[in-house]
Parts: structure tokens; C-alpha cells; sequence
């Protein structure tokens, strides 16, 4: 795999960075990223270490040795050979051992003062900005601007119908949360690109790496970066390791992540000192998530929280643990959940306790505050039935069976 022909270009009020990707596997192709004008000076045109990192999963999954036709970074480039691909080899086994090559690199430091991390609305995002925006005291360890990013989490981009439909929900979603950094007076840097086009995968298994790949493009304006974590605690990784390992990279990015910086940019892993619910019980109660908590993870265009989807179900389980369900009733439909997704997604937890950690985490804080729950034989009963429904029961007798169970 050859990375190549650096290019900026103006595009109305848009700077887009991209190469040539010449690949045996996927051919000759663009990975491009772009930022609005204003942004342009934090745009990195000096090194491909963006670039490089975006194509580092695909190129080991392919078995394809990287040269870089350009400069990068000494620091990165040693770490990627010497410790970050014998780690992603140990952990996804389909990934091969492959060696990175440059035509240069430098080990000069940029000078900027940017401290950034990613803004989506969701628990993690938030808990990372309350930690080091709200509450952080230093200057130098102070969040001063926040990036939106399009490199996966607003859908795949295996076809040019996909990336457009990404694209659109990318630019819905940051013009609704866009209202929050205005009002505190902060850049919030959307960074569209077309990254997610090379990963087929899905963006949860690759989301760490696709993220430091954005944050590198803008590597003359940032000098540290809080990657807001998975969701899990350092212990809970550590305890659902199995259960991790195939479909989520957050597993490992408490290693990897510092790995990946280079010599002006200090990536942070941020979060795995809470579990999901100390991060909700943290924030719950800060005012500006009462009006942009936005956890929805439906394949819809629209940026609303579904109120039926699994984190959607996940938050307002916790929510009505603690008592503040309706204190987000602006932000979710509470009486859907209530009527036709609560029952039987609790039975679902109480099945999944001994398996999955955020069902575990969901479970103990409902006993703790003494909220009644299902019986693991009923809802054992309830999600066997419903699994064998959906295989061998008609679909018009199973979805009234769906129907009553929801009304119970």
C-alpha cells in the first residue's frame, strides 16, 4: 500500500487535505478530509500521520506493508512498527503483521495550545467535557474547543448511497449540537472525510483508530486530545475481555492511544475511571445534558433519540433507577419506553447480567434503589419465546404475542 500525492484544495467555504491510496487489494483510490475555511490553520499539510493511522487497520487486515510517500512523524512511525502492530495482532487475530515505511520523518514539535476532545452529545462525550471543561482547574489540561467527526458513527460508507446518507446525518446532527459550544463560546470543528468508506468493518471495531486519524489532520492547532472511552471501567475491561475482544477496539485504547501520538499531540484516554453508570450519575444533573443528551444509535437520518434502540434503552433504564426519568421527557419519549420497550428490554438485562457489563451495571443500580425487576425465569421465558417468534411463529401471531408481552 503506497500513501501519496498530498493535495489542499478550496472548495467554496471548505479545505480538503487528500491522497492517493494505491492498494493490491482495494486499487487506486482518494482519503480526503475536510474541515470549513475558518479551521483551515490547524490543518496538517507538513505530515501524513492522519493519513497513515486511517489506513493502518485496513492495510493489516489486507496484509499489505505501508510506504508513505511523505513526511512522518519519528515518534509515531517507531510506535506503530515496534508496539501498536504487534498489539493489534494480539487482540484481532485477522489482523497480519505488516511493516510501515516513510520517505521521511521529523521529530520537529508543532506550536499550538489547542486542548480538544469529540462532542456527540452522548454520556461519554459528556462526562469527558464535565471532567475537563466544568471542572478542571488547569489551564493546560482545559478543553478550549470540541470536534464533530464523520468518519463512521453517522452510518458506513460502503457505497456512494451510504457515504452520502452519512453525510447528511453528520451535518443533521451537528447542526442540532451546535447550539451547546455556541453557547459556551467554543469552536466546535466538524470534520467531514470519507475514511469510513475504507472500513467495511463497521465503525466500532475501528472507531480509535479512525478518530486519532481525524484529530491528526488538524495536528497544527491541538497539542492534547481526550478520547472519550467505551463506556467501561478499567477493571470491567479487563473482566469482560471475551466478551470485548471481537467487536470493540475500546478494549485496548487505554494502551493504544497513547501510543499514537506523536511529538506535539498527546492523545488521553479518558473515562475508563468510571462505569457507565457513575459516568450518568456524574453528569445527570448538570443542566446543558437535560437539553442535548443524544445517545440514539437507530439507522435513522434524523438526530432525535429513538427511545427504543439499545443506549437509548440502556440511558432510560438508569434514568428510572435513579429517579430522573422525567427530567429528560423533552429529550426522550417516555411514555413509548414506558408502554412498549421497558419490560421486555429489562428482561433482556436480566438475562444478559452475567454476560454483559453494561447489563450488569443496569441491574445492580435498579436493585440498589430498589426498582422491581423480572424474575430470571420469566425472562429468560419472554426472550426465548420472542427469539423462537421471530424464526418459526408466523409474523402476524408473533407480533400480537409481541404486543401483549409489551402491554404487561
Amino acid at each position: 500500500m503506497r500513501i501519496s500525492g498530498l493535495k489542499n484544495v478550496i472548495d467554496g467555504n471548505n479545505v480538503t487535505l487528500s491522497v492517493i491510496v494505491d492498494s493490491e487489494k482495494l486499487g487506486n483510490n482518494e482519503l480526503w478530509f475536510s474541515v470549513p475555511d475558518k479551521y483551515a490553520h490547524g490543518l496538517c499539510e507538513t505530515r501524513l500521520d492522519g493519513f497513515l493511522v486511517g489506513m493502518l487497520f485496513p492495510a493489516m487486515r489486507y496484509g499489505e506493508n505501508i510506504y508513505v510517500e511523505g513526511c512522518v512523524s519519528a515518534q509515531l512511525l517507531f510506535n506503530l512498527n515496534q508496539y501498536v502492530i504487534p498489539m493489534l495482532m494480539a487482540f484481532l487475530p485477522a489482523c497480519k503483521r505488516i511493516k510501515i515505511t516513510a520517505a521521511e520523518t521529523n521529530s520537529d514539535r508543532f506550536d499550538c495550545s489547542g486542548v480538544g476532545t469529540g462532542f456527540s452529545g452522548g454520556v461519554d462525550s459528556f462526562c469527558t467535557f464535565y471532567d475537563h471543561y466544568e471542572l478542571e482547574q488547569k489551564t493546560e489540561n482545559r478543553i478550549n474547543s470540541l470536534i464533530f467527526l464523520n468518519v463512521g458513527s453517522n452510518g458506513p460508507g460502503r457505497s456512494d448511497e451510504e457515504l452520502a446518507y452519512a453525510r447528511k446525518k453528520f451535518h443533521s446532527r451537528y447542526e442540532y449540537l451546535t447550539k451547546f459550544p455556541e453557547e459556551l463560546g467554543l469552536d466546535f470543528i466538524p470534520i467531514d472525510s470519507n475514511l469510513h468508506s475504507f472500513h467495511p468493518w463497521g465503525h466500532q471495531l475501528t472507531h480509535s483508530l479512525t478518530t486519532v486519524s481525524a484529530v491528526l489532520i488538524m495536528q497544527n492547532m491541538y497539542r492534547k486530545y481526550f478520547y472519550a472511552s467505551g463506556g467501561l471501567s478499567y477493571l470491567e475491561l479487563f473482566k469482560y475481555y471475551n466478551f470485548l475482544l471481537k467487536i470493540d477496539t475500546a478494549l485496548i485504547d487505554p494502551m493504544l492511544l497513547p501510543l499514537l501520538s506523536t511529538e506535539s499531540l498527546n492523545f488521553i484516554s479518558d473515562g475508563a475511571q468510571y462505569t457507565r453508570t457513575e459516568k450518568i450519575l456524574r453528569i445527570v444533573d448538570y443542566e446543558p445534558v437535560q437539553r442535548y443528551l443524544n445517545v440514539c444509535v437507530h439507522d435513522r437520518e434524523s438526530h432525535e433519540n429513538c427511545s427504543e434502540c439499545s443506549k437509548c434503552c440502556r440511558t432510560l433504564m438508569t434514568l428510572n433507577s435513579i429517579g430522573k426519568l422525567e427530567d429528560f421527557s423533552n429529550l426522550f419519549d417516555i411514555q413509548k419506553y414506558k408502554r412498549h420497550v421497558e419490560f421486555l428490554y429489562v428482561c433482556q438485562q436480566v438475562v444478559l447480567q452475567n454476560k454483559d457489563p453494561f447489563a450488569r451495571n443496569s441491574i445492580e443500580l435498579a436493585r440498589k434503589h430498589n426498582i422491581r425487576l423480572p424474575s430470571f425465569v420469566v425472562s429468560f421465558l419472554l426472550v426465548s419465546l420472542i427469539s423462537l417468534g421471530r424464526t418459526w411463529i408466523p409474523r402476524t401471531v408473533f407480533s400480537k404475542i409481541k404486543s401483549l408481552i409489551k402491554q404487561y
